[in-house]
């Protein structure tokens, strides 16, 4: 079985391929090398400041976040966007590129003039990480611009896909609360008691398990 590497082994494999295929490329191309003698030196040098510079930027990227975030909790929405928009157009291949997208879709939700296309559109792009807990916020957060416009039906289908999908999210239960009760508020007794009864079965730790159990 192929144990799944994780991300800074991929970035030292990504590293090692690179100088393995520039090795691979000066010996094949010698001769036009061997008047300087110091080919595969220059490429190694150039191979090593492209990999430094990545770091430095992930580095910078992290720094840029800190800033933003600090803002959001302040709820100083006008100044954390500005910052998470410089996260989102100067540090493209970090991931903390992707983490910028999702609070600048809440952060459109936070707006008294709420722009729903633009929230959608970075929800939807926060959802292509493989980050577990940024994907079910995602979605989660989608949800909420599909229930604020009245596409119920679209609201409902990624809340059950969220909880399908990431059911030791630490807001599982809640999520599956929020099922049930929109199950009960559109008259669906027998739907909405099946989720309550998830509660009962499946998060006996949670908050709302008492909550859930008085709704069965």
């Amino acid at each position: 079985m192929k144990v799944p590497k994780h991300k800074h082994e991929l970035k030292e494999d990504k590293f090692i391929t690179s100088v393995f295929l520039a090795s691979e490329f000066a010996k094949k191309n010698w001769k036009n090398f061997a008047f300087a003698g110091v080919g595969i030196v220059i490429i190694l040098i150039i191979i090593f400041v492209i990999f430094s510079s990545q770091k430095s930027q992930s580095k910078d990227a992290v720094e840029q976040f800190d800033i933003a975030f600090g803002y959001f909790l302040d709820k100083n929405f006008e100044k954390a966007e500005e910052e998470f928009t410089k996260l989102s157009e100067n540090y493209s291949s970090t991931k903390e590129h992707k983490w910028a997208n999702f609070y600048l879709g809440k952060i459109c939700l936070s707006k008294d003039s709420i722009d729903y296309v633009q929230a959608e559109n970075y929800f939807q792009k926060s959802l292509k990480i493989r980050n577990k807990i940024l994907k079910k916020s995602a979605m989660v957060g989608l949800a909420k611009c599909y229930l604020d416009q009245g596409n119920e039906e679209e609201y409902l289908s990624l809340l059950i896909k969220a909880v399908k999908k990431f059911p030791n999210s630490f807001d599982a239960a809640d999520l599956i609360f929020e099922i049930a009760e929109y199950f009960d508020e559109n008259s669906e007794p027998i739907k909405a008691k099946k989720y309550y009864q998830k509660i009962v079965d499946d998060y006996e730790s949670s908050s709302l398990f008492y909550k859930a159990k008085q709704k069965i």
